[in-house]
């Protein structure tokens, strides 16, 4: 027993459950390939990286293991006679609308499967062959959604969230929400899992990682489940993992290679394997003793069954590891899954989408309620949006429509009132408004360099002359300013970080809308990059597109590979940065014809990640190859501040010069309007204070105040209530 328990301890449970046939290579195996009626289990790679990058984790779980191996009989039978736990659970449906925003009833299936699995009710019990009846584990796990969330708020135990991770499902996806692992065992459900049915840890793999990621195909047996007995089990499978469970067959990433029969899954009573693919032989022996294909933690088509040595491993995760604090009766209080907690109905969780975000003036956006954690009833529940700027400006549509005939940034209220309670929703600066001509964005030419340490924020926010930075990973990862290495213009330059960024994430960089009327024919755009190859074989990418209508559409101009990004030659980087100018190369795009003399251009510039080195992106110009570039001054280089702000008629703008300058103080509004404007005056070298007066008197918003020394702006952000 205890060489085994030793041997699991080298297992790699990172345990993602396998990919579909879309990630095979030419002339290679599909090494996690789709079950015929599931996608099933890649065994190894995720937990042997957990274990390479926390090498603890892995002495930690090397001594749970010991500890297990060395129970004395009498405390294994103390271990096993435990009563009945209960696990505390919320699951997190990422979707995008439509039918992967799955329903309540599928999660209950999904949950009441568990509790049958994991105490031995399920109504397939009798089909367990006679041979492993003896050891047909009663696991006495209860999983019980949660009625209680971290803030201690009723809660159904399902949260709704949409984002476009729903279509990856990497550990990323935990980001999008999570609550305390500690407390709860996380389940995100999604249209993908990394390529696989499912995914979970061993215990324990910390907070960003800890959780079970799953198909939504693969989960329960309703709604958009396939319905299939591997499909309903593929949820049981991935919580014995999460308990500390390999697969029967060891640490072999293959299924049913003849090798898996010299290695052992460290648990006495799961007889040696290779792993049955996807049937369901029952006599099937391929190392020479009957093996256990009905076993959860097989990938035949027919499990059934927890062994009692399984249920040791589990039952002590909860005792032994991190787990234990899911199970403590406190914890269970402060949940709502203790035994004889009465749930209330819950008050809505709000939660909405418009249709479009950015739209030129005119236009129209339909606002789609995605509220969850109560139960909708056309004749009880009442919706009340607020829509400034727009017509109408107020609805009580479930799906109203709304036209915003003003350029602008715009925020959106969502109230919804049940006989259970109410719950409201601002979400700021929601809606960006384009105009045309002198309302667009940024005039041309434009010359964008990134000095300015606000970036993309280079106006008060929000400013219609504001840059956007985007991705469909995790947020931390998108277009970064950064100084550290040299840039090609001034000190900064944008980053994406992707040797860190999961393959296929999209970085997303959106330029303001630009009014190119004063430039002549012949307009196009420029910008410097460096990127250095790590391999050869990377795959990143750069598409550069425009739109003329305000973002609805885009039309792309040209996409860039790995190779045609790079700058320097033949080298090869396991780490780039540019350390000299002459690191940096120039890349130009002409525009097309029906672009010139467009009121409204706008340029997106999406880096894929595809495995290479760091990407540095510099001195973007939108004009003739005359336009040159400056850099945006920061208002700390005069000490400028704004005080009080919000503004009242003590306001006052305070500066130092360290030489005599002239000094024009103007406000603008988030259009880059003159609302205010003080003489200009020349001053002598020192510190000033000047009167902001009567901008305490303009309507309720966010300005940018705007002082200028000599002919440099300096920017600052305002607000008026």
């Amino acid at each position: 027993m205890l060489r085994k328990l030793l041997a699991l301890a080298t297992l790699a449970t990172g345990l993602l459950c396998g990919p579909a046939a879309d990630a095979q290579q030419p002339n290679r195996p599909d090494p996690h390939p789709l079950h015929r009626t599931g996608y099933r289990c890649a065994f190894d790679s995720a937990q042997q990286a957990e274990f390479a990058r926390n090498p603890a984790a892995e002495r930690e779980y090397r001594a749970f293991l010991q500890s297990v191996g060395a129970m004395s009989s009498t405390d294994r039978a103390r271990l096993l006679a435990q009563p009945d736990v209960t696990i505390p659970v919320v699951v997190h449906i990422v979707h995008t609308g439509g039918a992967n925003n799955i329903t309540d009833v599928q999660v209950q299936d999904a949950i009441r499967i568990l509790n049958q699995d994991f105490s031995k009710t399920n109504p397939d019990t009798a089909d367990v062959i006679r041979d492993f009846q003896p050891i047909y584990a009663n696991v006495g796990f209860r999983f019980r959604l949660a009625r209680l969330d971290p803030n201690g708020n009723c809660t159904t135990g399902i949260t709704r969230t949409y984002s476009a991770q729903t279509t990856v499902g990497d550990n990323t996806i935990k980001n999008v929400i999570r609550w305390d692992p500690n407390r709860y065992l996380n389940i995100w459900v999604s249209d993908n899992a990394n390529g696989a049915g499912g995914y979970a840890f061993l215990p324990c793999p910390g907070t960003s990682l800890d959780g079970i990621v799953i198909r939504n195909a693969q989960f329960g047996g309703v709604g958009r489940s396939c319905g299939s007995n591997f499909c309903r089990r593929s949820l049981t499978h991935e919580v014995g993992h999460y308990f500390g469970l390999p697969h029967t067959w060891g640490n072999s990433n293959n299924v049913g290679l003849p090798s898996n029969c010299n290695v052992d899954d460290g648990i006495a009573d799961t007889p040696n394997t290779s792993g049955s693919s996807q049937d369901c032989n029952l006599s099937f022996a391929p190392c020479g003793v009957l093996a256990n294909v009905q076993n959860y933690m097989d990938y035949a088509s027919c499990s059934r069954m927890f062994t009692e040595g399984q249920k040791a491993v589990m039952r002590a995760s909860l005792t032994r590891t991190c787990r234990s604090t899911l199970v403590s009766a406190t914890n269970l209080r402060a949940t709502g899954t203790n035994d004889g907690y009465s749930a209330p109905a819950c008050a809505p969780v709000i939660a909405f989408r418009p249709s479009l975000q950015t739209i030129c003036e005119g236009a129209t956006v339909t606002f789609t309620d995605y509220s969850y954690n109560f139960t909708y009833n056309a004749a009880t529940t009442q919706y009340s949006w607020s829509f400034p700027g727009g017509q109408p400006a107020t609805s009580t549509a479930r799906t109203p429509t709304v036209t915003y005939p003003t350029a602008g940034i715009y925020s959106v209220t969502l109230t919804i009132t049940t006989p259970d309670g109410s719950a409201s929703q601002t979400q700021q600066s929601l809606i960006q408004v384009s105009g045309s001509g002198a309302s667009a964005g940024l005039q041309a030419p434009v010359v964008e360099s990134f000095e300015n340490p606000n970036f993309p924020e280079n106006e008060a926010a929000p400013s219609l002359r504001n840059w956007q930075s985007t991705t469909s990973g995790t947020s931390f990862y998108k277009w970064e300013r950064q100084t550290g290495a040299v840039a090609s213009n001034g000190a900064a330059y944008l980053m994406v970080r992707t040797p860190i960024i999961t393959s296929g994430t999209i970085s997303t960089l959106l330029s303001p809308s630009i009014n190119l009327a004063a430039v002549p024919t012949g307009v196009q755009m420029f910008f410097d990059r460096a990127y250095g190859l790590r391999s050869g074989a990377e795959t990143d990418q750069l598409q550069v597109a425009y739109s003329v209508n305000c973002g609805t559409t885009w039309t792309p101009l040209i996409t860039y590979t790995a190779s045609q990004l790079n700058t320097q030659g033949s080298q090869r980087f396991g780490g780039y940065a540019p350390d000299s100018i002459s690191d940096w190369r120039r890349l130009s795009v002409p525009l097309p014809g029906s672009v010139q003399g467009s009121s409204r251009l706008q340029l997106r510039f999406q880096l894929t990640s595809g495995g290479g080195n760091n990407f540095y992106f510099d001195n973007v110009r939108v004009g003739t190859s005359a336009v040159t570039a400056t850099r945006p001054a920061d208002p700390a280089q005069h000490q400028i501040s704004v005080a009080p702000n919000p503004l009242t008629d003590e306001t006052t703008v305070r500066f130092t010069l360290a030489a005599p300058a002239a000094v024009q103080l103007r406000v603008l509004d988030v259009l880059g309007r003159e609302v205010l404007r003080a003489s200009e005056r020349r001053y002598p070298a020192g510190t000033f204070a000047l009167p902001l007066a009567g901008a305490a008197r303009l309507p309720a918003g966010v300005y940018v105040g705007q002082l200028t020394v000599g002919q440099q702006p300096y920017n600052l952000r305002v607000v008026v209530r």
